[in-house]
């Protein structure tokens, strides 16, 4: 058997005949990519370039015919898809055929899209499965939060696009058409924007006035018998006689003074009983005589004082977040915890432990400022003051009183506004005396002392906000040194 050797020169030839149909289909397809990517941006350039405008009316008229009909003005080849049965009536004057053809899409719930030459027009679930390939893109956020930014997208992306926050970069990613796409990126930059901040100054202004009167009274008499053994009876009568036989109405002393007067038979003076109260004293006169003397003395004191506690705090924040202010006092209470088992015929109740308990007191003041584009800023204000109240306590755990007010007002930056209103009044009237004689009508008040306080408190409150504002330096002006 011979074996044959293929001829050489022929396999040349069929493999450069192979080589060259290859090239040309490849040449073809190309030219043809080519020609379908050169008209998809011509027509896109032609829809989107075209800057001529028209007017036209429309009344109760089909919307797929209204849209070939704008479609055949423009020389554009035009699918609209058969569920559209809406019916529409506008009128444009002097409009562009981009812009009335995204008003009557989006105001109908439509979409569209650019394919093999053709102007797509249909429901935006029917174009997203059709229409043109989803692109996928990410975008930071710099200012707003990525997962509150991506609630605020569904409106411009189509059902089967997607917004996926990513916390750790705080970037969003976008999954849709391009056309969506980039009106997504328009939203999210007028949302991303520098969050404005306030300076909130607060005066803190709580007064308290007082007011306290005391009324007292002092007197004695004596009985002396004239005779060998001079005997005198006294009725609390002074110690010291009188330097003369009538010593003559005056003032005399001050309530301390009264206070140490001895030997009187009534010594109610008016000393002070609801604090250091100044007092001076009347002296109807001292009667002495054979047989008898008369001492009486009445004191009066009187005391106002007023008292002014100023705080005056600040605080930064920002727009439409609450700052808070606490200015006040934390006290530990001792507590105990008691358990109860129950048998049979016995009850034992025993202490399982002991603890102490935080009691916060004094005033807290919280503003939430919301800025207008004209310079006015809207506060949320909310101000209350608490206290012990001791008289009240259960397990020894006293209870808290407290004064609340709250209100919304529009100031401009850098104006004023005041919170009052938070009131507390306590009074008290005593009376000390002598019992039985002290109720003695008219003559009672020979036997008896009376002093009233009554105390105010007021809460003010004046609250300043100012707008933070930058220059080009990004360096606040509110708060440079």
């Amino acid at each position: 058997m011979r074996l044959r050797r293929p001829n050489d020169k022929s396999g040349v030839r069929s493999q450069k005949f192979l080589f060259w149909i290859l090239n040309a289909v490849f040449c073809i397809l190309l030219s043809v990519f080519v020609a379908e990517a050169e008209t998809y941006n011509n027509i896109r350039a032609k829809i989107e370039g075209d800057t001529t405008v028209f007017t036209i009316e429309v009344k109760d008229a089909e919307l797929k015919d209204v849209l070939r009909a704008l479609a055949r003005q423009n020389n554009l080849n035009i699918i609209v898809g058969e569920d559209i049965t809406a019916k529409v009536t506008f009128s444009f004057d002097k409009i562009t055929f981009k812009d009335a053809l995204e008003i009557i899409t989006r105001a109908n719930g439509l979409n569209y899209v650019i394919q093999n030459n053709v102007l797509w027009i249909g429901k935006k679930e029917d174009i997203a499965k059709a229409g043109e390939d989803f692109v996928m893109e990410i975008v930071q956020l710099n200012y707003a939060k990525a997962a509150d930014v991506a609630g605020q997208l569904k409106g411009v992306l189509s059902e089967k696009g997607s917004a996926v926050p990513a916390a750790r970069t705080n970037a969003l990613i976008l999954r849709d058409m391009k056309k969506n796409i980039e009106e997504a990126k328009r939203l999210i930059k007028s949302l991303d924007t520098r969050t404005l901040q306030v300076v909130i100054e607060a005066r803190i202004i709580e007064v308290q006035s007082s007011f306290a009167r005391d009324l007292g009274v002092q007197w004695g008499a004596a009985y002396a018998a004239v005779g060998r053994d001079n005997f005198t009876t006294a009725f609390g009568s002074t110690a010291t006689p009188p330097p003369s036989t009538l010593t003559p109405s005056g003032f005399i002393g001050s309530g301390g003074q009264f206070a140490s007067q001895p030997n009187y038979a009534v010594n109610l003076p008016a000393t002070g009983v609801v604090g250091p109260v100044g007092a001076l004293g009347l002296s109807f006169g001292t009667l002495r005589g054979d047989p008898l003397l008369l001492d009486l003395r009445i004191s009066a004191g009187e005391r106002n004082g007023q008292l002014k506690i100023v705080s005056q705090p600040k605080i930064t924040t920002l727009n439409n977040t609450p700052a808070t202010i606490h200015s006040g006092l934390t006290f530990k209470v001792r507590t105990t915890a008691t358990s109860s088992t129950t048998g049979a015929t016995t009850v034992t109740i025993g202490t399982t432990g002991a603890g102490l308990q935080d009691i916060t007191t004094g005033i807290d003041l919280t503003v939430t400022p919301q800025i207008s584009a004209d310079d006015f800023i809207n506060l949320n204000i909310v101000a209350s003051k608490s206290e012990p109240d001791f008289s009240r306590s259960v397990d020894g755990i006293p209870g808290v009183s407290e004064k609340k007010a709250s209100t919304s007002v529009l100031v401009k930056d850098g104006e004023t506004t005041v919170i009052g209103g938070l009131y507390k009044s306590t009074t008290s009237d005593t009376d000390n005396g002598i019992p039985y004689l002290s109720k003695i009508p008219i003559l009672g008040w020979l036997f008896k002392s009376n002093s009233k306080t009554a105390d105010n408190e007021e809460l003010l409150v004046f609250i300043t906000p100012r707008i933070v504002k930058y220059d080009g330096e990004d360096i606040p002006t509110e708060v440079r040194p």
